[in-house]
């Protein structure tokens, strides 16, 4: 754990003082910081460290002040998709359009000048200066020439990389390449690199795939001295520990995940009780047990932040030895747990909770599949878990009763279609599969969400610092802008200040109904603000939850683990004044960094789902799909085709002109006055799957006899 520095007091204390007052000269400086003068020298290197830092900045008089003082703002930089992007502070976020990105990446640390004037819609600014680089490697094709050679970035970059011929390091032509920055680049000359590994054909989806991992600062491989702690940790538990525990061995506590799942960190029993009351208890793998605090398997998993579930592999937040051993709940074996015990009433209200260490052995490793048919009477299944039939009707139960709750209390459900990726041997699409949500998924998901609520309540009464699963009211602004979006499917919210989120609710059932859930789910889920984590306790919006936290996956997410740590502190006690003041410092920076790599893994996640659908759809030029529009800009309309691909027409091809009615949000026919509709149903056939551009372009049928895939750039 990170504890704060002198050197940290000392900035803060700056802050303070800038805060108050106009710019101050080193000397001012020295007086109100109170340090001795005798040490000029070592004053103005404190000082310039800040500087450099960006924490401070110079003024044209050579005085220092603040950043947000001077009219800048510093921020991280997140790059979308290569056309737009926003820098975030603690509290705001600020819309940098394309030409201002200057030299940044996704991830630096920016200072940006706002643009917009006071009060004027979004707030809009450019970069100015980039104060800490996430990496200095840039993935992109090389192209060769005789004596020198550039790198063509295939992320945003504004500009190609020149490479001094003594740096090709054997690259090809046309190969994907990595290269190391060792010049960003000025007005008069271009970023210089040198090539350090050469990934192959940029066209190959495996090698597209890797190239993502490495520009995005991922690995799937742990180093040796971390893979080395792992294969230390003892297979066997030993009595002594068992017996600190309580045993819960004797009962069918079960596993249920999807199929192919192999990190097993949950497990459940439900039993109803004589009178009427249930009692759940919700068995989590023992992570904190194995991985010690400031040991080098937990300092990678920190780095790390969580796990991320590409299409083709997984990077996991653990080796394996951890993640898919001695950690996962794999069936008959005694496996160390932290439980949450809740006796529920008939009314779905926790009457009582406890929490504690245990130990198990799962009687069944059970699949969503196999619950599911179960719950539907198949025989052949029914007869094989015939053990524990009984319970799996109980549990169903009881997770409709919970489901009731959550419902009534206005918890949104956000039962988005998903799409799944089926490969075969060769990492190649064997088809599409939409995911269905069955009773076994949901009742997994209540009882999660059940015992991360009890958690998070428990350690906030007991006033432990802690990590919480934010999840704020959204803007005014945005929910205005949502409720213009939803006027046109005849929906009004009616308070944009004190919105409830029942209200969401009860629009996305009526939408259901009218078969436009698909567009109205995305819609209201874009106006949201994004789930994170934090120290203070703000609730979770979307679930309607007072209090919220992660527990249930300590070998997937960092924050559970941390939730694991904290419980113990408080199973035992109440923290001593070191470990209290230990939070304190460094939960909030944690809690920063694990919001960061959740969002990057998000990213990257979908991104390579994209790759692989695009490779697919390459040989569907000329296929006819059924789709739906999900929006517009100047220039595109945007569909998602029924097995959820998502595809443009670009108008500019048509034989017609069209103009996009930004109030209206129709695009329009100018020579026929025909409109185009939100959720408007048409037929559609793929005429372009590019892999540089991971886009997919389509033509509605009707108009395919004259698409020649040429743009006109306006009307004349």
């Amino acid at each position: 754990m990170k504890i704060k520095t002198k050197l940290d007091k000392q900035l803060e204390q700056l802050k303070n003082i800038l805060k108050e007052s106009k710019s101050l000269s080193l000397d001012e400086i020295t007086k109100a910081m109170g340090w001795s003068p005798k040490f000029k020298k070592e004053n103005r290197e404190i000082v310039e460290t800040w500087l450099n830092n960006g924490e401070i900045l110079k003024n044209k008089r050579n005085k220092y002040n603040l950043p947000e003082n001077l009219g800048f703002i510093k921020g991280k930089f997140s790059n979308i998709k290569g056309k737009f992007g926003f820098v975030d502070t603690d509290t705001e976020g600020y819309f940098i359009p394309r030409s201002k990105f200057g030299t940044a990446l996704d991830g630096d640390t920016v200072l940006i000048n706002v643009t917009t004037p006071e009060g004027r819609g979004k707030k809009e600014g450019e970069i100015v200066k980039v104060l800490l680089r996430e990496k200095n490697t840039i993935i992109g094709v090389f192209e060769k020439k005789e004596n020198f050679g550039f790198v063509r970035p295939t992320q945003s970059f504004g500009r190609d990389i020149y490479i001094p011929k003594n740096f090709f390091n054997k690259a090809k032509n046309g190969d994907l390449v990595v290269v190391d920055v060792t010049f960003w680049g000025s007005d008069e000359k271009k970023p210089e690199g040198k090539i350090i590994e050469s990934i192959g054909n940029p066209f190959d989806t495996d090698n597209m795939i890797k190239a993502l991992i490495l520009r995005e600062g991922l690995s799937e491989d742990f180093p040796d001295d971390v893979l080395a702690e792992a294969r230390q940790i003892p297979v066997t538990i030993s009595q002594d520990e068992i017996k600190r525990r309580k045993d819960l061995r004797h009962l069918p506590i079960i596993t249920i995940d999807g199929d192919d799942a192999k990190d097993l960190d949950d497990a459940v029993y439900v039993e109803k009780l004589e009178n009427g009351f249930y009692k759940l208890i919700v068995a989590i793998a023992d992570v904190s047990h194995y991985i010690q605090t400031g040991s080098k398997l937990d300092k990678e998993a920190e780095k790390r932040g969580n796990s991320v579930y590409l299409v083709d592999r997984v990077l996991p937040m653990f080796p394996k030895e951890i993640s898919n051993g001695i950690c996962s709940l794999n069936p008959h074996e005694d496996k160390l747990t932290f439980s949450v015990e809740l006796l529920i009433d008939s009314h779905g209200r926790a009457i009582d909770v406890q929490t504690y260490k245990s130990v198990i052995k799962t009687a069944h490793r059970m699949t969503y599949t196999n619950v599911n048919k179960i719950i539907a009477k198949d025989p052949e299944i029914t007869e094989k878990y015939s053990d524990i039939t009984d319970m799996i009707f109980t549990m169903l139960e009881l997770s409709k009763i919970i489901r009731a709750i959550k419902y009534n209390r206005g918890s949104i459900d956000f039962d988005l279609p998903e799409v799944k990726v089926v490969l075969d041997e060769n990492k190649k699409v064997k088809y599409l599969k939409n995911i269905e949500r069955g009773e076994s998924e949901r009742i997994i998901e209540d009882f999660m969400i059940m015992a991360n609520e009890a958690v998070a309540e428990k350690l906030f009464w007991l006033e432990i610092p802690s990590v919480y699963r934010v999840h704020e009211t959204p803007d005014p602004e945005r929910v205005k802008t949502l409720n213009d979006t939803l006027s046109r499917f005849g929906y009004r919210l009616h308070s944009f200040e004190d919105i409830h989120p029942k209200k969401f609710q009860s629009i996305i059932e009526d939408s259901e109904a009218r078969g436009i859930n698909m567009i109205v789910h995305k819609m209201i889920l874009m106006s949201l603000k994004q789930a994170k984590y934090g120290v203070e306790n703000l609730g979770h919006f979307g679930l309607s939850s007072n209090y919220y936290t992660h527990f249930t996956s300590p070998i997937r997410r960092y924050a559970d683990l941390l939730i694991h740590r904290i419980l113990n502190i408080a199973i035992h006690g109440y923290p001593t004044k070191k470990q209290f003041g230990t939070l304190i410092n460094y939960l909030p920076e944690v809690t920063a960094h694990i919001s960061q790599t959740e969002r990057k893994a998000m990213k990257v996640e979908d991104e390579s789902v994209k790759i692989k659908i695009v490779e697919y759809m390459l040989d569907k030029i000329g296929d006819e799909f059924k789709a739906t529009i999900v929006g517009f800009n100047n220039k595109k309309i945007f569909f998602e085709t029924e097995e959820h691909v998502e595809c443009f027409w670009d108008v500019t091809t048509a034989q017609n002109f069209y103009e996009f009615d930004e109030n209206n949000y129709i695009m329009k026919d100018l020579d026929t006055n025909r409109e185009f509709h939100l959720g408007d149903k048409m037929e559609i056939l793929i005429v372009r799957s590019d892999l540089q551009m991971l886009e997919i372009e389509v033509v509605p049928t009707e108009f395919y006899h004259e698409y020649t895939g040429k743009r006109k750039e306006g009307r004349f």
